[in-house]
Parts: C-alpha cells; structure tokens; sequence
C-alpha cells in the first residue's frame, strides 16, 4: 500500500542516509519509477528530501531532519496507544507486528510523553468487540484496502440479484465486528456498503481523484444519524428503579426520582418490544407514557398471573402403571 511505502521509504532515509533509486528500488520491491514518484510525493509533502547528483549520488534528507512524535498532551497520547483494537488489527493482517510497532512508536516519544504512553497502555483498554466472539469473515477487505491506497476504481455486485457496478472507494470502518466500504458511485452520493453482503469485488485500472473536501468521520456519523432516522420509533416515559436505569438506553438525561427510582425517557422499535422490555424489569419498571402502553403491559401481567394460577390447579400428572400397582398394595 502506498502509505506504508512511504513510511518505509522515509525510515529508510533516516536510518541508512543517502541511497540511491535502485537501492531503494531493491529494499522497497517496487520499479525505479515507482521509487521516484514517491521521492517526487515526499517532497510535494514537505519532507526535505533532496537529490545529490554525479557518482555516488542518490537521494537523502537534510541531515538535521527527523521525523519525531512530538508535541502530543497527554490526552492524545492516549487516544493513540489505548485505541487499538485486537481483531481490527487482524482483519488488517498488521497484529502480530502491533506490539513492536507500538514499542519503536513510544521509543520515538520524548521523555515525558513516553511516561505517560506507558501509563495509560498499563492501565487502560479500549475492546470493542463483544463477548460473542463470532463475527462477519472480511470479505474483499484486502481488494478494498488496496484500491483505497491506491486511488483506483473497483466494480461490485451488491445484493444478488444485482447488475455490477463501479465506485470509487474512500474509506473503511469497522463496527464493533462488522466492516463497511465507503464509496462514491458516478453522479449519485456517497454510499456505505456492507462488506459482508458484496457478492463479487474487482480491481480496475480505472484511477480517481479523491475529493478533497471529503471526511471519513463525518461521513459516517452522518451515515448514522440518516440510518437511525429510518428506524421504528416508540418513545416510552418510565419510572425506574435506580439499578434498573441500565437495562435501557435513555434518549434524555436521566432524571432522579424519591426513594431510589428514577425518570427515564427511551425509544424503542414498537408497543409489543417496549411491553416486554418493562414486564422483564419484574416491577422495577413502571409505565408513566403512552397510556396505551401501560393498559398493555397490565393486560399481558394479568394472562401471566392467569396462566401461572392455571398451572397451580391443574390436576398431577397421573402415575406410571408400575407406580399405581405399588400404591394399590400399599393400601
């Protein structure tokens, strides 16, 4: 991938000093003229790269460059190093290069900074996965990761029975255990697409120009504000018992009640979904709105009480013939 090549490109630099294209050709497997667009990028960057002709030439640094993980607060050092999350990594086949990626990282960090990199990675740590270690295989990441790096178009078949079609993939994300493709197809909006649901996925020759005024982040919040929108919606009001409030997902602050209960507001998908979600509470949860989902939840509390006292009068179940033979002689 391009970045990484960079990346490599530059420690190269730093570390070995002056070489020349086919050196770097030969350590980065890539064509002399890949090597020079690259050098030519670098520069275009910033990076003081700067071509040192006749024999014995090559390409190399200003000597007093280095690059140096400098100037972070103590917030953004942990924002970095307490961050990664182990099956990301490994869907992105760079976990069992982690551990030595993040030691060389916090070696680069002054001193301060690498104290508390090394404070915040001992005591904190960010898992998004869940305790249901199954997850969706991801599928075309590797493809999709590629023509990302590289700026160049892919063609998807998307939901079968579809026609194929071509985007420009801009980014990836991972939910929890779920990856999802960010691509923009010809004279229509951004999209986001499953990965897990691409049928077929291949790479064309095909380049495009990212646009500039594109961001990842914001993209998908506002992906998930529209997809949200297009959910069921049945805002209930509830009194609450305080260790209960958990068990929901206020959509307000919650509010404190007397004597240990509390006011909370939530939205769930229908009457049927939020009258069970307050009978499994077993009265720690009391309906305060709609008035129709209170009358429900009494009507289904009055068949369980109903059905529960059935099951109480309902004759033994009779015996085994052998059994009823041993009692008649006991008589």
């Amino acid at each position: 991938m391009r970045a990484e090549r960079l990346l490599r490109l530059l420690l190269h630099l730093q570390t070995r000093g002056q070489s020349t294209v086919d050196q770097l050709a030969r350590q980065l497997e890539v064509s002399p003229r890949t090597v020079q667009r690259d050098l030519d990028a670098l520069s275009l960057a910033g990076v003081p790269v700067y071509s040192v002709r006749g024999r014995g030439g090559g390409w190399a640094l200003l000597p007093d460059y280095r690059t140096r993980l400098t100037g972070l607060t103590p917030s953004e050092v942990m924002s970095v190093f307490v961050g990664a999350t182990a099956h990301v990594l490994a869907d992105l086949g760079i976990d069992a290069s982690s551990d030595q990626a993040m030691t060389k990282l916090i070696a680069a960090l002054p001193e301060g900074t690498r104290r508390d990199a090394e404070f915040a990675r001992q005591r904190l740590l960010v898992d998004h996965a869940g305790w249901d270690d199954r997850r969706e295989a991801p599928r075309w990441l590797d493809l999709c990761r590629q023509a990302i790096w590289e700026e160049r178009r892919i063609t998807i078949t998307y939901r079968d029975p579809a026609e194929p079609f071509t985007v420009a993939p801009l980014g990836l994300v991972a939910k929890t255990r779920t990856w999802y493709l960010v691509a923009a197809r010809p004279n229509t909006a951004v999209r986001t697409y499953r990965l897990s649901r691409i049928t077929s996925a291949s790479l064309t020759d095909e380049a495009f120009t990212r646009p500039s005024d594109f961001d990842l982040t914001t993209h998908w919040v506002e992906a998930q504000q529209r997809f949200r929108a297009t959910l069921p919606s049945y805002p209930i009001v509830l009194r609450v018992r305080d260790h209960a409030v958990r068990r929901f997902r206020p959509t307000a602050p919650v509010l404190p009640d007397i004597d240990g209960w509390s006011l909370i507001e939530a939205d769930l998908e229908n009457a049927d979904e939020a009258c069970a979600a307050v009978l499994a509470q077993a009265g720690d949860a009391v309906v305060i709105a709609p008035a129709e989902l209170s009358t429900k939840v009494r009507q289904a509390a009055s068949k369980i009480i109903e059905s529960s006292a059935d099951d109480v009068m309902a004759p033994p179940v009779a015996r085994s013939s052998r059994g009823s033979r041993r009692g008649s002689s006991a008589e």
